[in-house]
């Protein structure tokens, strides 16, 4: 596995890997973008082409192609191995894989899903409610089975009829069913999540059935009308968005998304044409689901309900929107009226109609503002600043001067304002993370030189103890690098904190090369020299607070020893770039 997994890295270049999700610039010896697991205006995102290697001082992750391609497409190692192997031409040994994979959790609660997919349609077949629900809600039966709609019949606890006995008879583990979250398993007894209720199966990119959104068909007023599967290690509600497994293709031909509210409203708008419709899982739109839909197109139309609620949905979504530097335009459709209702009532014709009235953010926001005109502006002018797009921040400017009849220069000295407190507010933070206050600096500055300086590393962890390191992702790193391996092959065996501060560290700008490189076996004695004398000092407090005056002689001799052969390379300022 471990050639495998090398001759992948020697065939792939993970800058032409990132360079497909992300815009690198060259920054010295090394590539810079925004990052594509956080929103960003100003890039903290780095790859290091000679290490290749990645890391955001951002949001803190980092790692090689693998973590990338992981974090990305949010894969398991095993499916960014299978991926990875295939870009790169390398046929992978079939061997006992696949029942090694079946074996993980991950891979089960696939195959359960999959299952209660199955289950859910069956019920649906035999359901004369369900069915004469849809049907009055004007869904053909070809648009049903396009979205593999199903229903949970009302089955409590133990009965037969449940998922739960299902999904056993079928040889299914108890604790990766509960793991799916599909069967509550409570103080009451065991019974499923859905009862009653139509089926919308959620699907992720690769087709999978990921999780499960419910709509009930019986009067209770005590359930709540839509409720979704919760999240586990397949499904992130803030990730994924319902319908873009079916729209992707479409909004990549049409050249961009439409943004609606509810899976109905999704439904309504693929049966009537409009393929290129999704929905946030929920009101609330996330830069999760942003991101991966930008990968298909950075235009959207927001179609949200003129309620309070849909206005407020909508502003937050046009910041959202922004931040990622998408380009948006809001539908308004008449009042009580949302995608579906309209769509029923008046046809493809006239919904294509009210498509072509569709208002920019700027007209929008003036528009719901009333009175509070200046209040609109300013709002306006702090979505502006956040969008890392120089043109659409510039097209905005010029349409807000014309729309609010206030000064292009005046709000574009507001906007540098807002701009500049906005970048300094995101340098501070990533210049935080860079010298972690957490980790002592001679820690810090041993494995960083382990990792700049590969012949050095046996060097350093052979004389120091593990042990006495405070930090415990260092610690974990040095008792790698003792086992004796290599550079190469650390990132693969470390976990993500590990990983973290590798790649951190491996990329860290603040730290003047040249003079380690010049004075590093003077730099080495004296981190050494004073982890030893931390410890030393750790070792007397104890000695003093137990009353051991024996000992307590003993290590004060031991320390003045040590301090009088000690020179301490590590004051501010010698190694930090000016």
């Amino acid at each position: 596995m471990n050639s495998t997994v090398e001759d992948i890295k020697a065939r792939i270049d993970i800058i032409d890997l990132i360079a497909e999700h992300v815009e690198l610039k060259r920054a010295g010896q090394n590539y810079k973008g925004l990052c594509p697991f956080h929103s960003e205006k100003t890039p903290s995102f780095i790859v290091n082409p000679s290490k290749q290697i990645f890391h955001c001082f951002g949001c803190h992750k980092g790692g090689d192609i693998f973590a990338f391609v992981m974090n990305y497409e949010n894969m398991t190692f095993q499916e960014a191995l299978s991926y990875l192997s295939q870009k790169a031409g390398i046929k992978l040994e079939n061997r006992s894989q696949r029942s090694e994979v079946r074996s993980g959790l991950k891979e089960n609660l696939f195959a359960i899903h999959k299952e209660a997919l199955i289950f859910f349609q069956n019920n649906f077949k035999i359901s004369k409610q369900a069915l004469s629900y849809l049907n009055e809600r004007g869904l053909n039966s070809e648009t049903i089975e396009k979205f593999s709609i199903g229903y949970s019949k009302n089955a409590k606890y133990d009965g037969n009829d449940a998922l739960f006995n299902h999904l056993k008879a079928k040889g299914f583990a108890t604790e990766h069913i509960k793991a799916s979250g599909l069967v509550n398993f409570g103080e009451h007894g065991i019974y499923d999540f859905f009862r009653d209720r139509l089926m919308f199966p959620i699907f992720d990119l690769q087709g999978r059935t990921i999780a499960f959104g419910g709509r009930i068909l019986s009067s209770s007023k005590n359930a709540p009308k839509y409720i979704n599967s919760p999240d586990s290690i397949i499904f992130k509600k803030g990730e994924s968005s319902y319908g873009l497994n079916i729209a992707k293709n479409s909004i990549t031909q049409k050249g961009y998304s439409i943004i609606v509210e509810g899976y109905l409203d999704v439904i309504s708008c693929h049966q009537y044409g409009f393929t290129n419709a999704i929905a946030p899982l929920g009101t609330a739109l996330t830069p999760g689901q942003l991101k991966r839909l930008k990968r298909f197109s950075n235009k959207v139309l927001l179609v949200f309900d003129g309620d309070s609620a849909g206005i407020s949905a909508t502003k937050r979504s046009i910041e959202l929107c922004y931040a990622e530097g998408m380009i948006v335009k809001i539908l308004l459709l008449p009042q009580g009226e949302d995608p579906d209702t309209f769509l029923r009532k008046h046809g493809e014709e006239n919904f294509r109609k009210y498509m072509g009235r569709a208002i920019s953010p700027v007209e929008f926001l003036l528009k719901v503002s009333g009175r509070s005109k200046p209040d609109a502006v300013r709002y306006m002018l702090q979505i502006i600043a956040s969008c890392p797009d120089s043109l659409q921040r510039d097209e905005t400017i010029r349409e807000l001067s014309d729309r609010s009849k206030i000064n292009e220069l005046t709000l574009r000295e507001e906007l540098k304002a807002a701009g500049q407190k906005r970048q300094k507010s995101e340098v501070r933070s990533q210049k935080s993370d860079i010298l972690n206050p957490c980790i002592n600096r001679e820690e810090q500055m041993l494995l960083t030189i382990a990792l700049s300086f590969p012949d050095r590393a046996a060097l350093i962890a052979n004389n120091i103890d593990p042990m006495i390191i405070e930090n415990p992702g260092i610690r974990g790193i040095f008792e790698k690098i003792k086992k004796g391996l290599s550079m190469g092959k650390l990132l693969s065996v470390c976990d993500e904190e590990e990983q973290r501060l590798i790649t951190m560290l491996s990329i860290n700008t603040e730290i003047d090369e040249e003079y380690v490189e010049a004075n590093v076996e003077e730099i080495i004695e004296g981190c050494l020299k004073a982890i030893a004398l931390r410890k030393l000092e750790r070792q007397i407090k104890s000695a003093g607070e137990a009353g051991d005056v024996k000992l307590l002689n003993s290590l004060l001799f031991e320390k003045k020893s040590l301090s009088q052969k000690s020179r301490l390379l590590l004051k501010e300022g010698n190694l930090a770039k000016n």
